[in-house]
């Protein structure tokens, strides 16, 4: 199965997204309520609160790296540290 990029490209979910969990499926909406992701099954409470801060986690990444704040090199060494890869 391929993915038609041209009409994710065109597709905007606006922040912030929220998900609802009904037994086992946890569905991530966007803010207009328009489902983002559905995810079937039992352990994936993690993942779906990963997915539903991806808009806010993104903005705040644009901003570290525009801004190139003085706490950017703290960031990059947090990350590191937390993925066991050099900063």
């Amino acid at each position: 199965m391929t993915a038609n990029t041209d009409a994710m490209d065109e597709f905007e979910a606006r922040a912030p997204w929220h998900f609802d969990r009904n037994r086992d499926e946890i569905t991530i909406y966007a803010d207009n309520d328009w489902p983002i992701a559905r995810l079937i099954g039992f352990g994936h409470a993690g993942t779906a609160r990963l997915i539903a801060a991806a808009p806010e986690l993104l903005d705040a990444l644009k901003h570290c790296v525009i801004e190139r704040s003085e706490w950017l090199d703290e960031a990059r060494a947090a990350i590191a540290k937390a993925t066991g890869d050099r900063p």
